[in-house]
């Protein structure tokens, strides 16, 4: 707390009710970061994978999900260069964790048919992010994060790259041995000729769709909707006046009085992010404006919610690395949650969890090794021998549970012949409970205690 801005309200004043003002601007920040992700963010990114002609696979699972990945990436930042904190690291682990199992188990349980999943995807991104753990873990068994041990999780960073470029391949190697050659998969399910989404057509969701879900809460009566083949969520596809399909923002929404309720709560940031931002729908000659104004609301966005958060864990005493595995780790991920439900009662189930994999190797990769290269780099690297402190003991026995929490996922829906149903996501579900219970005792020193006294 030395390290942020003083609180306005003493910690008295907090625990006899001014805590909540704290809750809801947490809340709002939040709200504010998915809505710059999804309306303006994600179509930047889109125009720099189409000027660089990517296919669709290559640039969900590189620029996307990179993409989508900057508000855990800031929060890992934020956390390791301006407050020295273990909360990023937390966030992130606890985030995986619900990418695994809870994704999953949510979209098994609230779907109305069986969920057929492609064994390849859930396998390749089992493998890429088994690998990405166990560097995790060999880095964080002594508490030390060194230069050269920051450099490593660059050059995997790169190679990650490297092998989704080649994926196609992949995939008809381990086709014709798999299937054909050593004939494994006589026991699955033939997939249904009508399913519309496609390991290649499904793109990394996250974030953007809680923020989409402002204008499409708020949609007027006349306006249009489609679904773009170009993108697995619904988008708003722009007429001769693209500004008709979202929500306006000098005409009050008639729908009900939710609408209402809902176009006074966000009207605030609407208008200071339309002045401010230049949308790439729109404008597409500004999209790299966009693109680095959006950087700008991000970073300063995650940085109001990881200081609100941090008086929150300060009030009622909850350790950082706690408050990252629960209440951070539940908001970030939150938006998988509400867009998975979205997919399913559209009818598609199957692509959020064949991504979910694929977006915990570059938390790994990406929103953590980043940013500890970063800092060794600014300590002097080698020169120095400089090394990032990791001052919760413990995280790596947390780590491990993420190694149980992918076995579990790959061995559940082995044996479901990778089909999701409603006994499947009750499995999953319970699977999770049990490793994020198991991460928190071990941060409060119930399991493997450090024998540590203050």
């Amino acid at each position: 707390m030395d390290d942020l801005p003083p609180d306005l309200f003493s910690k008295t004043q907090r625990l006899r009710g001014a805590i909540l003002l704290h809750f809801f601007a947490a809340v709002y920040f939040f709200i504010i970061l998915a809505y710059i992700c999804s309306e303006y963010f994600l179509p930047s990114v889109e125009c720099i994978c189409e000027d660089l002609h990517l296919s669709e696979d290559v640039a969900a699972a590189t620029f996307m999900a990179t993409a989508t990945s900057m508000p855990e990436f800031f929060t890992n930042t934020i956390s390791t260069l301006v407050v020295d904190s273990d909360m990023g690291l937390g966030t992130i682990l606890g985030s995986m964790l619900f990418n695994t199992l809870g994704v999953a188990a949510l979209v098994a349980i609230l779907t109305k048919s069986h969920v057929k999943l492609d064994w390849w995807p859930l396998t390749r991104d089992s493998i890429i992010v088994m690998i990405a753990i166990s560097s995790l873990v060999s880095c964080l068994w002594d508490e030390r994060v060194y230069w050269y041990e920051s450099v490593v999780f660059v050059v995997l960073y790169v190679l990650y790259f490297l092998v989704m470029f080649q994926n196609e391949r992949m995939k008809r190697i381990a086709t014709d041995l798999i299937e054909t050659r050593w004939n494994l998969c006589t026991r699955l399910e033939e997939p249904k000729a009508d399913d519309e989404f496609t390991e290649q057509s499904s793109r990394k969701y996250s974030v953007a769709v809680l923020g989409e879900a402002i204008n499409t809460t708020l949609e007027l009566p006349a306006a249009k909707k489609n679904v773009s083949r170009r993108c697995s969520i619904p988008v708003f596809v722009p007429s001769e006046e693209p500004a008709a399909n979202k929500m306006k923002l000098l005409t009050v929404s008639t729908g009900s009085w939710f609408a209402v309720v809902w176009w006074c709560y966000t009207w605030p940031f609407r208008l200071l992010i339309h002045f401010t931002i230049p949308d790439a729908r729109v404008h597409r000659k500004w999209y790299p404006l966009t693109f680095f104004m959006c950087i700008l609301w991000i970073g300063g966005t995650s940085y109001v919610v990881f200081w609100m958060m941090s008086i929150i864990g300060e009030t009622f005493a909850v350790p950082e690395t706690v408050m990252g595995l629960t209440f951070l780790a539940f908001g970030g991920c939150m938006p998988e949650a509400v867009s998975a439900v979205t997919v399913i009662r559209k009818g598609n189930g199957s692509m959020g969890v064949s991504n979910s994999l694929g977006a915990n190797t570059l938390a790994i990769l990406f929103s953590l090794g980043l940013p500890w290269f970063i800092r060794n780099m600014m300590e002097g690297g080698a020169s120095t021998g400089a090394y990032v402190e990791i001052n919760s003991y413990g995280m790596q026995y947390s780590v491990f549970g993420l190694f149980l929490a992918v076995g579990i996922l790959y061995a559940v829906l082995f044996a479901s012949k990778y089909t999701l149903r409603k006994l499947v996501g009750l499995v999953l579900m319970g699977g999770y409970l049990l490793i994020v219970t198991f991460m928190i005792l071990v941060e409060l020193d119930v399991f493997f205690p450090s024998e540590k006294t203050c």
